[in-house]
């Protein structure tokens, strides 16, 4: 299994990427969630089972749109699955924000919460028992996936969905072409 301090690097890099691609299309792009707190504060957060740990990572605003889209940048374990994985409380902490909220993936290609939330049957997840959780009360998912560790799987081990890659639109669909 990989660390937290092992994925941090990868994850700041993809944050940092998809920030440029949103800039060069225009968009006006800013921190968001985590990346305002101090690290000492993320420290203490990473402690605690608030969703605000799975906040999206950058805010966007759109020239000649009104209102706020949150991204949230999200990186591969491999690019050799036809899946992308969402957390569940990544997924949940996006709809108490009451924005419109888009995963942009590693491979530039995105979705939003209603693409995972709106499927009754997802195209997998780390077990029955997590999804059924997410559905029916979302603040009693476990910390770990308890099929994780039987599984021996790789990653953080916490609840997620899987999406199939083709599912996923281009990041031009929603933000349009470089400028």
């Amino acid at each position: 299994m990989t660390t937290f301090a092992q994925r941090m690097p990868l994850a700041s890099a993809l944050e940092q990427a998809v920030a440029g691609e949103l800039l060069a299309r225009g968009h006006t792009v800013e921190p968001f969630g985590q990346a305002l707190l101090a690290p000492s504060v993320r420290d203490g957060l990473r402690e605690t089972d608030s969703v605000l740990r799975w906040l999206p990572d950058l805010a966007v605003m759109t020239p000649g749109r009104r209102g706020l889209i949150l991204v949230d940048a999200k990186g591969c374990q491999t690019s050799s699955t036809p899946n992308h994985a969402i957390e569940l409380r990544s997924l949940y902490a996006t709809t108490l924000t009451g924005l419109p909220t888009f995963y942009v993936c590693q491979d530039r290609k995105l979705l939003s919460p209603l693409d995972v939330s709106d499927s009754s049957e997802p195209d997998g997840f780390c077990c029955r028992r997590c999804w059924d959780l997410f559905v029916l009360d979302p603040m009693q998912l476990p910390k770990r996936c308890p099929e994780h560790e039987r599984r021996q799987r790789r990653g953080s081990g916490t609840p997620y969905v899987l999406i199939k890659r083709a599912r996923c639109r281009p990041l031009a669909s929603v933000f349009g072409e470089v400028v």
